[in-house]
């Protein structure tokens, strides 16, 4: 992918439209609107950031941030992807001496047993010395297991942060996210493809219709962000023949 920044497309449009360097601000300040609704549905731009958790497993979004794609813990060269949990709750709660937010562990009495209370005032363990022989060997009837793991996280923008599960181990995540082009400056760096995009966009907010969405100049945008989108598509030729041969099943006649 060959990449552009909007410095030179607006150099370029300046140039194309024989335009002095002093409208190079309102080109700059179109183009990067023109990104920011561009990122919506159209050129979608992914970054990833490593992030620190917080005392109580929070993490602070990136001011660009729009919507997550996930949010994964480093280990060497590798990322593995944690599940979203939905049980989390927004809610934080502080602590009554010094007004700090605390993690819910910190709620559990120390001097409670581990497992304590978690079937009707038994200790959680205690199905596993319950079914046992007496050569300690597990003699079954223990019901109800299930697989996943219960770490993962939760997204509350009205927060502007994401929640960890309690106990959470590690001082950092590393969230894949999409970006709302909000960042967008003169060395932001675009696909070559919106270029043509950008500089039609920029003719419609400096025409006398830059509020008509149905003014000549915002047709010709829209053309162009449809020519994008057809642009940006991997669907190729060959893969339109392979879905359509894997549409048909073969039966036998008799």
């Amino acid at each position: 992918m060959l990449l552009s920044t909007i410095d030179i497309i607006c150099r370029r449009w300046l140039l194309e439209r024989s335009m002095p360097i002093h409208f190079y601000s309102e080109a700059l300040y179109h183009s990067a609107t023109c990104i920011q609704l561009l990122t919506q549905d159209t050129l979608q731009i992914v970054n990833a950031a490593n992030l620190p958790v917080g005392d109580y497993g929070e993490v602070n979004l990136p001011d660009d941030f729009d919507e997550d794609l996930s949010v994964c813990v480093p280990a060497g060269q590798a990322l593995y992807e944690l599940p979203k949990q939905d049980w989390i709750t927004p809610l934080r709660i502080h602590n009554t001496t010094t007004g700090e937010f605390m993690p819910y562990n910190e709620l559990v009495d120390d001097d409670t047993p581990e497992g304590e209370t978690s079937f009707f005032g038994f200790p959680g363990t205690w199905a596993y010395y319950w079914n046992v022989d007496s050569y300690g060997g597990f003699t079954g009837r223990r019901f109800g297991s299930h697989g996943g793991i219960n770490a993962g996280y939760q997204v509350f923008k009205q927060r502007r942060q994401i929640q960890m599960t309690e106990g959470f181990i590690g001082s950092n995540v590393v969230l894949l996210y999409i970006s709302d082009g909000q960042r967008a400056d003169s060395a932001s760096q675009v696909d070559t493809k919106a270029t043509q995009c950008i500089k039609t966009y920029i003719d419609w907010q400096r025409s006398p219709n830059a509020t008509n969405e149905h003014s000549p100049e915002a047709l010709t945008f829209y053309n162009q962000k449809r020519r994008l989108k057809t642009l940006l598509n991997p669907l190729t030729k060959a893969d339109v023949i392979n879905v359509i041969r894997q549409a048909y099943t073969a039966t036998i006649k008799f």
